[in-house]
């Protein structure tokens, strides 16, 4: 019997909660965000999963994002009948209201049609190393929002620039169009080693590099594989210059680097010497 009352009560006290108005509206306003972050994170995750990863796919999938969030915040203040009312009275009454809002909206609306016209025109892409020649920031794309890029840069930290920056920036782009990548590696030998020797090894040695990539077409496959050029006959000796040709600038640095390694390892088992200026800066 007491079960039976208590019961009774439970379901009593649930009615009149449901009953009250104000958490009614506050059970729909929560509803209807908690479906509005469901809706969001599902889509973000099926756009990741079925789209590629590009500059123009990832703008345009935070773009969705962005009016599914909207549109379900939309919906939960229009469950509130005070607030609605409030907002609609201060607009109709203020026109000073409306003309700040319009002026606090119009750089984020102007960053939104920037990364339009970044989306559009694609002068980077995800993945590509660029540098920033007026800001001197150097890293790579990662994301590209309605607001901002997001720039990693080599030291893993994130900076984010306003799509409105960037799309007056001056942009050096590593990756445009061909992705190859080249740096010098020049050496300063002794005028009493042999020159055609030191060439020769440095030919060996950069072009049998594993992350060398020969970059002649088959127009002139007769031409050297590596090029090594007597650059200048300078105070300190004889200066030679080659080019290491890579596939992308994000691992050009460490095949220079191991290049030169062999190349003073095999510059020494041949006795050709480099000159003491070449050491102080090699050091």
């Amino acid at each position: 019997m007491l079960l039976i009352n208590y019961d009774n009560d439970t379901a009593s006290m649930l009615e009149n909660i449901l009953n009250n108005s104000t958490i009614r509206t506050a059970l729909r306003v929560a509803l209807t965000l908690v479906a509005t972050i469901i809706i969001a994170r599902l889509f973000s995750f099926a756009w990741r999963k079925w789209s590629s990863n590009t500059i123009h796919h990832k703008f345009i999938g935070n773009i969705f994002s962005g009016f599914i969030t909207m549109g379900g915040i939309i919906i939960a203040l229009r469950w509130i009948d005070v607030l609605s009312t409030v907002a609609a009275a201060l607009l109709a009454g203020s026109g000073i209201l409306a003309i700040t809002i319009g002026l606090a909206a119009q750089e984020s609306l102007g960053n939104a049609f920037n990364g339009l016209f970044i989306s559009i025109s694609k002068p980077f892409e995800v993945g590509d190393r660029v540098h920033l020649i007026n800001a001197d920031i150097t890293g790579f794309i990662e994301d590209i929002t309605v607001r901002h890029t997001v720039i990693r840069t080599f030291t893993n930290s994130r900076i984010i620039v306003p799509n409105s920056i960037m799309n007056r920036e001056l942009i050096e782009n590593s990756n445009f169009c061909n992705p190859l990548a080249s740096q010098f590696i020049d050496v300063i030998i002794t005028y009493d080693s042999n020159v055609d020797d030191a060439r020769e090894i440095m030919a060996q040695v950069i072009g049998n590099h594993p992350d060398f990539v020969d970059t002649r077409t088959d127009e002139n496959k007769t031409a050297p594989k590596v090029p090594v050029f007597v650059r200048a006959l300078g105070l300190q000796g004889i200066e030679l210059r080659a080019s290491m040709w890579t596939a992308t600038v994000g691992v050009n640095f460490a095949a220079c680097s191991g290049a030169r390694r062999e190349l003073l390892q095999a510059f020494q088992e041949a006795d050709i010497k480099l000159a003491q200026f070449a050491l102080v800066n090699m050091h």
